[in-house]
């Protein structure tokens, strides 16, 4: 749904402090009693190297160049990071999705039947493949190994939003996977369709979806038996048949397999001139194609999904496992309240005009942000201060940013907006804020 441009700064607002509030009541760490930095600060620091996709280490050196005052050195903040265990990183994660699903519920997006996806997410690794953690993945830029993530997300319209994610390690089995994930929406909404792709074309899985008594579509490998099959249906043309899972010569299950014909494939060979799909929905000739339409327009997201996830995912070289999944994790969260506010705003709404509001939220001089308790209901509020000193370095840096960016429009709206009001004020921390304002 979209809104009248005059409202898009109050949502826009509305929706960063949620963003905060969200991060910094959902992710805690250990601190001492004497500690000189708070959650907060190490937050500050993570926030800031995931919109700027630099490392923590980069992150924490340009906010100590930049900022008068003091910043997390980049070992508090890993070090704080890697205290935290693997099950206490996801049930922070968990925490915060359950806010994001609230926020969802009062938007009144319809929750009554969803179309689900689920689907891998690599991030590649270019150290040893020992390392905890690490799996093998198609051999691509340099390296065949990487970290790898399964997320289930609900598609609504034009966009993705991830419920769940889970780490993959080298010895997960797929189908007890698919099964937690399952079990933990069908809590929160109710399935009418799920989505995957041909990674899951597995006994296994098609047996933990009927478990669940789910419709459910996916493309099939072709394997020898499928290239058969559709070299015997090009024939016949009855492009509708059904599939069986065999198990020392027993039938353990079976579905409806369908094919549609590609009309821009020249190729010699039947079986590559053929796209085939797997389900459990009712199909005959009249429908196979509608229902194929159907996984184009959805799945057709993915390849958006992948890059713009990417986009708020900080750098690292580190070897810990628990490090880069608590930083994939916020690249969720972050994610997840981008295409929040796309899907109110509109589509037009880039993600880096969301970073540029976020840049004002956190380091305005100006600025306390209000962070809400864990029911986020309460009257009560907790007001953090953000206070950190911006410096003409600082301008200088994010105008680079932006040029490099080739975002021209906010680059000379902002030089243009900064000349103004720098005649009326010498406060360098107030002009960048209004300025910023003026262009979002």
């Amino acid at each position: 749904m979209n809104v009248r441009s005059g409202n898009n700064k109050k949502i826009l607002h509305k929706i960063n402090k949620l963003t905060l509030s969200t991060m910094a009541c959902s992710i805690s760490f250990m601190i001492g009693k004497n500690a000189v930095f708070n959650a907060i600060d190490i937050i500050k620091i993570v926030l800031y190297a995931s919109i700027r996709k630099l490392s923590v280490e980069g992150s924490s050196e340009e906010l100590m160049a930049l900022c008068k005052d003091r910043t997390c050195s980049p070992d508090v903040v890993q070090r704080r990071i890697k205290w935290k265990s693997e099950s206490r990183i996801l049930e922070d994660f968990k925490d915060a999705q359950e806010k994001i699903y609230s926020i969802l519920r009062k938007m009144r997006i319809p929750f009554s039947k969803v179309t689900i996806a689920i689907d891998f997410t690599d991030k590649l690794y270019y150290g040893n493949k020992n390392d905890r953690g690490v799996v093998g993945t198609k051999h691509q830029r340099g390296t065949s190994y990487c970290f790898r993530y399964i997320t289930l997300s609900i598609v609504i319209e034009e966009a993705k939003i991830a419920l769940i994610a889970l780490p993959v390690k080298p010895f997960s089995d797929k189908a007890k996977l698919v099964d937690e994930l399952l079990t933990w929406a069908e809590r929160k909404v109710r399935i009418s369709l799920v989505l995957l792709d041909r990674g899951f074309f597995t006994k296994k899985v098609i047996k933990v979806l009927e478990k669940h008594q789910l419709k459910f579509l996916l493309p099939v490998p072709k394997n020898k038996l499928v290239k058969k099959t559709i070299r015997e249906a090009h024939k016949s043309k009855e492009l509708v048949t059904t599939y069986e899972f065999k198990q020392k010569k027993k039938i353990v299950g079976s579905f409806t397999i369908f094919f549609v014909l590609d009309p821009d494939c020249k190729k010699r060979e039947i079986w590559k001139r053929y796209h085939a799909f797997g389900t459990n929905l009712p199909v005959n000739d009249l429908t196979r194609e509608n229902i194929a339409e159907v996984y184009r327009k959805r799945w057709g997201i993915e390849t958006s999904y992948r890059v713009e996830k990417h986009d708020f995912l900080a750098e690292t070289t580190s070897k810990s496992y628990e490090f880069r999944l608590f930083l994939f994790l916020v690249a969720l969260i972050l994610y997840n309240f981008w295409m929040i506010l796309r899907c109110i705003i509109g589509e037009k709404f880039y993600a880096r005009r969301w970073k540029t509001s976020i840049y004002v939220m956190l380091y305005s001089s100006s600025l306390s942000s209000t962070v809400f308790d864990n029911d986020m209901e309460k009257s009560e509020e907790k007001t953090v201060s953000f206070d950190i000193s911006i410096s003409v370095s600082y301008v200088k840096t994010w105008c680079f940013w932006l040029k490099n960016r080739r975002s021209y429009n906010l680059y000379y709206g902002f030089w243009h907006s900064l000349h103004q009001n720098y005649q009326k004020t010498n406060d360098l921390a107030q002009v960048w804020a209004v300025s910023c304002e003026s262009t979002v």
